[in-house]
């Protein structure tokens, strides 16, 4: 990747952040430069009947673009090239698209729905993050934190798996057709939960029961009194004054006055074997063949030393001061003022902590920089060796959230409240907060046959739809609600006060004029 490709990419990216800024501004003024088209004899008329660009009949529902704006109750955009539906009722709050397909219901911030029905599945949010259903052809889950839970599986042969609970009952069925349920805390039997064969309990914490393949552990008044017994396994404990637990060739655990001493050794079946002694918090030490780590009042004082990597690394005292290096690792740190950490493909940087951070990520085919501020505000860009284009995005909390994608694909939103990037955060909440948006895409590249350069579209809108500016292969839509509106498709078009009760506008190559929603035309 050439030093020049990355200072073109970055001077492109700057100039179109620059434009769309500008552009909030600019589209107010669209309105009134609708007058000039008036003088010159290009605006035209409002009309429903949308001409088509072919004269086959397939085509013309295939070219067939509607769309009207009465916000702040609702906004209606038919796109018959795509065969979708959208209707956006009272702004943001409830958006509702169809296609051929696949439907979205959105009743923000509360409910979503997304359904698709070629892969046949099913996605639903309600009071996103806490409640969630998903289905498709293998299962189906569902979730209420923390109340409810809820898994089945649709496979046509037996031992299907299902399970149900709506705290504090729960029950159901593992996979080899074992049923389970129980009422915490009072009794439960639960299979093939939690990572664990089978888990009991009665009266709980006064006793449960677990069992992972053949090992067993009971526990009684837990955390106080529990026993384990498994194969060449065996363990007690009586917390917090003595506990062991170990296998044989395996592992030896052992605690006295938890936490203070601790005595482990680890990994017997491997060639590294670990060797953990501890008398918290004074003194701590880790040792296999090879590596150590010591601590002294710890966490704060600790030394790690590596033979495999030739790595030395100091705390002094953590997290304030560290330094190390090895083959693969350097580092430095001042908390919070100043620190670096380098590693293989990866370059870490801070100033000032949380005021500035810096992230470099460059695997051989690719180079990701991030650089932060204040944690939620970045830059950020992603390039590719092979391509000219790159992700590229700037967010500058709480004002603006800018993005610019390798397929061209260009995002501008105001203000961008909510920081966090997620699918789930972004259908359900951040329109309610944006008041401008604006979303482009350029034409097809390589142009399509005869070089008609199809598929470039814009739409940008204001005060949650009150205004609002498409542009499209179907022509160019500005409407401020149902007050002011103009359209212009090829050479027709249209300028429409109150939905036609004064209208100018050119049909057919025809000037007209209405008033009074009454039709006037030039013979």
């Amino acid at each position: 990747m050439t030093e020049y490709r990355k200072q073109k990419t970055e001077g492109r990216q700057s100039s179109l952040l620059i434009a769309h800024c500008s552009l909030l501004i600019n589209n107010i003024c669209c309105l009134l430069s609708v007058s000039v088209f008036l003088i010159v004899g290009c605006a035209t008329s409002h009309n429903k009947n949308i001409e088509n660009k072919s004269p086959d009949a397939n085509e013309q529902k295939a070219e067939q673009y509607e769309t009207e704006n009465y916000q702040p109750l609702f906004d209606y955009t038919y796109d018959g090239e795509k065969n979708i539906t959208r209707y956006n009722i009272l702004g943001p709050f409830i958006t509702i698209e169809r296609e051929a397909q696949k439907e979205e219901k959105i009743f923000r911030p509360f409910y979503s729905k997304t359904e698709d029905k070629k892969e046949d599945t099913s996605d639903v949010d309600v009071i996103y993050p806490l409640g969630k259903y998903k289905r498709n052809p293998e299962e189906s889950s569902s979730r209420f934190t923390p109340l409810f839970t809820s898994r089945k599986e649709f496979k046509e042969t037996e031992g299907k798996k299902k399970d149900f609970g709506f705290f504090p009952v729960f029950w159901g069925r593992t996979e080899e057709g074992e049923g389970y349920g129980g009422l915490f805390p009072i009794y439960g039997d639960m299979r093939k939960r939690f990572g664990k064969d089978e888990i009991k309990f009665v009266l709980w914490p006064i006793y449960a029961k677990t069992r992972d393949d053949k090992t067993v552990n009971k526990d009684f008044i837990w955390p106080i009194f529990s026993t384990t017994t498994g194969e060449k396994e065996s363990g007690f404990k009586m917390w917090p004054l003595f506990g062991y637990r170990e296998k044989e060739g395996e592992y030896s655990k052992r605690f006295f006055l938890w936490p203070l001493i601790h005595y482990r050794n680890t990994d017997l079946d491997t060639s590294r074997p670990k060797k953990y002694r501890a008398f918290l918090p004074f003194y701590a030490s880790e040792t296999s063949p090879g590596r150590v780590t010591k601590s002294v009042i710890w966490p704060f004082f600790n030394y790690l030393h590596d033979d495999d990597e030739n790595l030395t690394l100091w705390d002094f005292p953590w997290p304030i001061i560290q330094k190390g290096k090895g083959d693969n690792l350097n580092v430095f740190r001042v908390f919070p003022i100043y620190g670096y950490r380098d590693k293989e493909d990866l370059n870490e940087r801070f100033f000032l902590w949380p005021i500035y951070t810096y992230k470099r990520e460059y695997p051989e085919d690719s180079e990701k920089i991030v650089h932060r501020f204040l944690l939620i505000s970045k830059y950020e860009k992603e390039l590719w060796n092979k391509e000219e284009k790159g992700n590229f995005q700037l967010r500058v909390w709480p004002l603006f959230n800018y993005k610019s994608k390798k397929d061209g694909e260009t995002i501008f939103n105001f203000p961008e409240i909510i920081p966090i990037e997620t699918e789930g955060f972004e259908k359900n909440y951040a329109p309610i907060f944006r008041l401008y948006e604006y979303n482009s895409t350029p034409p097809l590249s390589p142009p399509l046959e005869g070089g008609d350069e199809r598929g470039g579209r814009m739409e940008s809108k204001l005060l949650w739809g009150l205004y609002s500016h498409k542009k499209n292969d179907f022509g160019e839509f500005i409407d401020l609600s149902f007050l002011i509106s103009y359209e212009k498709r090829g050479e027709d078009g249209s300028f429409s006060i109150l939905k036609g009760l004064l209208e100018l506008g050119k049909k057919n190559g025809k000037s007209y004029f209405k008033i009074l929603y009454i039709p006037f035309s030039n013979k």
